[in-house]
C-alpha cells in the first residue's frame, strides 16, 4: 500500500535532474551532465518508490491497529500464537500395539508366504526376414 500516485515521483526525480544539472553544467562538459543528471532522475524515482511504500504501512498500519482495537477490544481471540505440539505418546503407543501380531506364528507365516518375482526371461529372435527388416528401415527414414 502506497501514499499517492507515480506522480509524485515523476516530480521529485525531475526536480533532482533540474538542481543536478544546473549545478553540475558549470564544471562539466554537456554529456557528462546530463549524464549525472540522469543517473540522479532514476536513483531519486526509485527512493521515492521506497519512501512513499514505508509512508503507507506506516498509515496503514496505524489506521488498522485503531480499527482493530475498535472492532475486538474486549476479546483477545488470534491474538496468541501457540507453537507447542502436544503429547501424543500413549495414543501412538496404542495404535502400534494393535498393529502388531499377538502370536510368534502369525510371523512366521508370514514368512513362509514370501516368494520373489519370477520374471519371465527375454526371448530374442535371432531369424529376421531381410525384406521386413530393409521395409522397416525405409518406413524409419520416411518419418
Amino acid at each position: 500500500m502506497m501514499i499517492g500516485t507515480i506522480r509524485i515521483n515523476v516530480i521529485v526525480a525531475s526536480l533532482a535532474c533540474i538542481f543536478t544539472f544546473v549545478l553540475s553544467i558549470g564544471n562539466n562538459v554537456f554529456l557528462s551532465t546530463c549524464l549525472k543528471s540522469g543517473y540522479s532522475f532514476l536513483i531519486l524515482f526509485v527512493l521515492t518508490f521506497g519512501f512513499r511504500w514505508v509512508l503507507g504501512l506506516l498509515t496503514g498500519s496505524v489506521s488498522l491497529l485503531e480499527a482493530s482495537s475498535d472492532v475486538n477490544s474486549s476479546s483477545n481471540v488470534g491474538q496468541k500464537l501457540d507453537l507447542i505440539t502436544p503429547d501424543e505418546d500413549a495414543e501412538t503407543r496404542e495404535m502400534m500395539k494393535s498393529n502388531m501380531p499377538n502370536n510368534q506364528n502369525a510371523a512366521l507365516s508370514n514368512e513362509a508366504q514370501f516368494s520373489p518375482l519370477n520374471p519371465p526371461k527375454l526371448v530374442t529372435k535371432n531369424n529376421f526376414d531381410p525384406e521386413q527388416l530393409a521395409g522397416a528401415l525405409r518406413r524409419m527414414s520416411e518419418d
